[in-house]
């Protein structure tokens, strides 16, 4: 190989391999977009099972301003033996809005809930998507003793916008957002139930504080939910940018490589 080969591949090496290794380097917190399915009521109780010394639990919450503003419900449930769910946990929520008002006198809404969720979640394809899901909704049926109604009067059913999922060093976070700008959905409304939505986990479970986003901030007592404990913290493993940029740098490093030889050949 002569010199000028030899520096030119050694200079795309090194590129190469730095935008591998900084996405690993970097020390600020990532947060994830969980891919999600829908999933029926049918389907879900058929791969999981309630948990006896794990009720259905119900928590309210409230803003300022307002009276008791509405309650989050929360279940886990484990595997049914001899399912392809066996050896796992389904973490399941509802969020629920009375129909009050603010000190203002606005309705009340709720923009997201967030909470600590001590493992990963994991990925899986209970509905045949052909890709790992790590979140299902169910919005045609009660999931457990989830008891809160899947449409409110007069209310449509809204599922999350989003789930995130935020690895940082130590503890991990779930982030269920019902802002959703690009369909003029503004939050889950005042009189509004939401879908369930159920997050897989193979971690055993415990109960977490939940701070529940809305313009008024939140106050009164401490709304809980179930959560998973004593996982590792770490990314779900679902293409990230970084990641499709360092793809698209390699196919480059390989074009240019292939346009310089050919240019040393015409000449």
């Amino acid at each position: 190989m002569s010199m000028n080969k030899f520096s030119l591949a050694l200079a795309l090496g090194t590129g190469l391999a730095l935008s591998w290794a900084a996405p690993a380097t970097q020390a600020a917190p990532i947060i994830q977009s969980l891919p999600t399915s829908a999933m029926s009521a049918s389907q879900f109780s058929s791969l999981f099972q309630p948990i006896s010394n794990a009720p259905a639990l119900t928590s309210s919450f409230q803003f300022l301003g307002a009276p008791v503003s509405g309650v989050m419900e929360s279940q886990v449930f484990q595997g049914v033996a001899g399912t392809s769910a066996a050896g796992l946990y389904a973490y399941a929520y509802q969020v629920g809005v009375n129909n009050v008002n603010d000190g203002d006198g606005n309705p009340v809404n709720v923009q997201s809930a967030s909470f600590k969720f001590n493992a990963t979640p994991i990925g899986t394809d209970f509905t045949n998507a052909g890709h790992n899901t790590y979140v299902y909704t169910v919005s045609d049926g009660q999931v457990g003793g989830i008891s809160l109604p899947h449409a409110a009067s007069g209310q449509s059913i809204l599922t999350p916008a989003m789930i995130a999922w935020s690895p940082n060093a130590n503890v991990g976070s779930l982030v269920a957002s019902y802002v959703d700008p690009a369909n003029n959905i503004p939050a889950l409304n005042a009189g509004a139930n939401s879908a369930t939505f159920v997050v897989i986990s193979d971690q055993p479970f415990t109960q977490q504080p939940v701070n529940l986003q809305s313009p008024d901030p939140q106050t009164g007592s401490i709304t809980q939910v179930y959560s998973a404990t004593g996982g590792s913290i770490n990314p779900v493993p679902v293409p990230e940018p970084a990641t499709a940029l360092a793809w698209a740098g390699m196919a480059g490093a390989v074009a240019l490589v292939r346009r310089v030889r050919k240019n040393r050949h015409a000449v």
